[in-house]
């Protein structure tokens, strides 16, 4: 009996073992080839959902595969933080072998851009912005979130805090605020609407490298996120990459 038992956990620990090997083995030569097709200056991190990962060549199909890069030079924007998913991928048994996803198609195609207080803050040209929860609750997302920022707006000597609506409109993003927690003592009327002013914000998504306009934004963690999603795409490298490049087709 303990002799069965340790042939089988023996078996399992083989089995996990070359299942993540294998795993590992398509992250990596899937981040090569997206570093390749979309010109990159670094590998990305990638990572592939579902497990046991050889089971794909069985189903068929492959959960996710998640393309990340970490602190990619953005114009405008500085530093930012962007993952790239596809969900529900069919592949052949020759594209988890060779890690080549070209041609297959994937059910849902999402890019995600993480904007943190200091990519944002060059936005609004405040050197100090931090970008936090109004509330005690979960933060809601969608074509409409809020949050609460606190930074010194340009030509004055004290930080502000101020609670925005964050909305997308069309191609538009819209940060309003709708009203001022704290600021400096003994401010006008006018000071105060100075203030309300250097946090008001309109930008065209389409200028985010999300290959297409945001289709949803919410704030989480310190940071605003915008999403843009496709349906039913068929796959190319260089669409894999976290970011929207200029890359000849694939």
């Amino acid at each position: 009996m303990v002799i069965a038992v340790t042939t089988v956990a023996v078996l399992l620990g083989a089995g996990w073992l070359v299942d993540s090997l294998a795993a590992a083995r398509f992250e990596r030569t899937i981040s090569q080839k997206v570093e390749e097709a979309a010109r990159l200056d670094v590998s990305p991190r990638v990572n592939v959902g579902g497990f046991p990962f050889l089971a794909s060549l069985v189903t068929g199909e492959l959960p996710s595969v998640d393309v990340h890069a970490l602190d990619v030079d953005v114009a405008e924007l500085g530093m930012v933080n962007a993952t790239t998913r596809i969900s529900e991928v069919a592949v052949t048994r020759e594209q988890i072998l060779n890690g080549d996803l070209t041609g297959s198609a994937a059910r849902s195609y999402s890019r995600t851009i993480r904007l943190d207080g200091v990519a944002l803050g060059r936005l609004l040209d405040m050197t100090d912005l931090d970008i936090s929860n109004p509330y005690d609750i979960s933060p809601a997302g969608g074509n409409a979130a809020e949050a609460q920022l606190t930074g010194t707006p340009f030509n004055k000597r004290e930080p502000s805090t101020v609670v925005v609506d964050l909305r997308l409109v069309g191609n538009e993003f819209h940060m309003t605020p709708r009203e001022l927690v704290d600021a400096p003592a003994d401010q006008t009327p006018a000071e105060a609407r100075e203030i309300l002013d250097a946090f008001t914000l309109t930008l065209d998504t389409r200028r985010l490298p999300l290959a297409g306009r945001a289709s949803t934004v919410n704030m989480s963690g310190g940071s605003v996120f915008f999403e843009a999603q496709r349906f039913n795409v068929p796959v190319r490298m260089s669409a894999l990459s976290p970011i929207e490049v200029a890359t000849p087709e694939d």
